[in-house]
């Protein structure tokens, strides 16, 4: 597990080398655009550093640039012909790579439901990766590779009455459009954020905009 990790972090870092010095001031303008759907939080909240990397993985792979296409599709497209069979199936699984809000069926058997489409799967991870116990639902992405579904982060946990509300939000948006369906994601995400911060309100009324905080 600790190859199949180290060998994904290596894609991910020189994917992310290859935006950032190409797509230089769409990164910029992607930033704003998503302090927009994900609001900084306190300086000191534990949730900044899902934040942060919430952020990179969604320019990466989410947000288009060119064309309709993502950072990367573009490296994907342009690397292609000259890539190793292992680096070929890497950037293709990164590519491809999905956020969504699934419930955490089973720790310790490694189980989610996806909340959008109720799909149940298998998944293998980082013995230290963050996830909850069962019955949680947590912002989640993931990569299929030839070992199987690989959790590639968990960014924030939902507090589960609000299960029902989410399904019934990601069902607004096409599943097929992704740059829609992520912007959804992370929208939902920025409530779970601020349901957090206020805690002692419950999550729903923070959820449906029940209150002016």
């Amino acid at each position: 597990m600790r190859e199949l990790s180290v060998k994904i972090k290596a894609g991910l870092s020189i994917l992310y080398n290859y935006a950032s010095d190409r797509f230089r001031q769409d990164m910029i303008d992607a930033r704003t655009e998503f302090d927009r759907l994900v609001p900084i939080p306190p300086v000191n909240d534990t949730e900044m550093h899902g934040r942060l990397v919430m952020f990179s993985h969604w320019f990466l792979m989410d947000r288009h640039v060119r064309a309709c296409k993502t950072p990367a599709n573009m490296f994907y497209e342009e690397g292609v012909l000259s890539f190793s069979y292992e680096e070929e199936e890497v950037y293709r699984a990164l590519k491809a790579g999905s956020i969504g809000i699934y419930e955490v069926a089973g720790r310790h058997q490694n189980t989610a439901v996806d909340v959008a489409t109720d799909e149940r799967f298998g998944f293998i991870m980082e013995d230290e990766a963050a996830v909850q116990p069962n019955k949680d639902l947590m912002t989640m992405r993931f990569v299929r590779l030839r070992e199987g579904v690989f959790l590639l982060a968990s960014y924030c946990t939902h507090h589960y009455s609000t299960k029902g509300f989410i399904r019934s939000e990601l069902g607004t948006v096409s599943r097929f459009d992704k740059m829609a369906f992520s912007a959804k994601v992370l929208e939902l995400s920025a409530l779970s954020i601020k349901s957090r911060k206020y805690d002692w309100v419950a999550p729903m009324m923070i959820y449906k905009g029940m209150t002016k905080l």
